[in-house]
């Protein structure tokens, strides 16, 4: 692993710790021995990144600290761009809404009503399809909730939303799963009502919703984050479909899935994005 890669991972993991980690802990999930680690502490610090040493206790990155300079950010990418955050509340677009809110970043939010609005031509123009959610930051255009994630955490990588590039076996395969698989089983199963035949199955992607379903809930199973030890956009667009296929019964609620998302669920940045969900059924329900 590059030393780039290695601090924003070690960012990542302190950003999205509860309380102090430990220079041993640190060091071994960064697979380096603790001088190193001590090195890139010191780097860190050099540039402006005040993480803090609690005696006796470990690092601890505060929230307020402000973000990397652009030396650490990934090349090609620049992060001052405006970005725009086109949404309905009651769509797909709380998975994106959520991930911002991780981010910590500045954006500026279009929401969308269904029909004509979506259908617009200046609409169109970002996304052809008249679906939301979908993204502008800068001179890039972005659709499709997971696309959007994996960009989002590639664009903005002090935030530590996506393992370093030699470890993201797991966070590719659960998020596209996830995108894949797990939505169009419960898209025909439970929204359509649809029951492939096995002969139909072997045709479809999904394959048999009794194994999506089962394999969905052994890669959570005794998992606090879905892709390794750190929360990353994986579970951002994972928990975001677990939380949901539970609350409208597309879901059972299962052990495994309710203490994943449990795990999620008070996470400040999710209730965030709730709480603009939940405001508008409430004004949904009262017009």
């Amino acid at each position: 692993m590059s030393r780039t890669n290695r601090l924003q991972e070690l960012l990542g993991r302190l950003r999205h710790h509860d309380g102090p980690l430990g220079g041993q802990e640190l060091a071994e999930a960064l697979g380096v021995p603790l001088r190193t680690l001590y090195q890139d502490i010191a780097v860190l610090r050099a540039v402006g990144v005040e993480i803090v040493s609690e005696p006796g206790q470990g690092y601890v990155l505060p929230p307020d600290v402000p973000l990397p300079p652009p030396a650490l950010r990934a090349p090609g990418v620049e992060p001052s761009a405006e970005l725009v955050f086109y949404t309905n509340p009651l769509s797909r677009g709380g998975i994106v809404h959520w991930m911002l809110e991780e981010l910590g970043i500045s954006y500026r939010r279009e929401v969308l009503d269904y029909g004509a609005p979506m259908k617009a031509p200046d609409y169109l123009s970002i996304n052809p399809m008249g679906k939301v959610p979908a993204i502008r930051h800068g001179d890039v255009v972005v659709t499709e909730a997971a696309a959007i994630c994996a960009y989002l955490a590639d664009a903005f990588p002090e935030a530590g939303l996506a393992p370093a590039p030699d470890r993201r076996g797991a966070y590719y395969r659960w998020l596209f799963f996830a995108a894949g698989p797990l939505e169009t089983t419960l898209s025909l199963s439970s929204l359509l009502g649809v029951h492939p035949s096995p002969a139909q199955e072997m045709q479809l992607g999904c394959g048999n919703s009794e194994a999506v379903v089962e394999t969905l809930a052994g890669a959570v199973r005794d998992r606090r984050f879905i892709a390794g030890d750190a929360f990353s956009a994986a579970d951002v667009y994972v928990g975001s479909h677990i939380g949901w296929g539970m609350a409208f019964g597309t879901l059972p609620r299962r052990p495994e899935f309710e203490a994943y998302w449990a795990g999620l669920e008070a996470r400040p940045a999710q209730r965030r994005a709730a709480a603009f969900v939940d405001e508008a059924r409430q004004y949904a329900a009262g017009s």
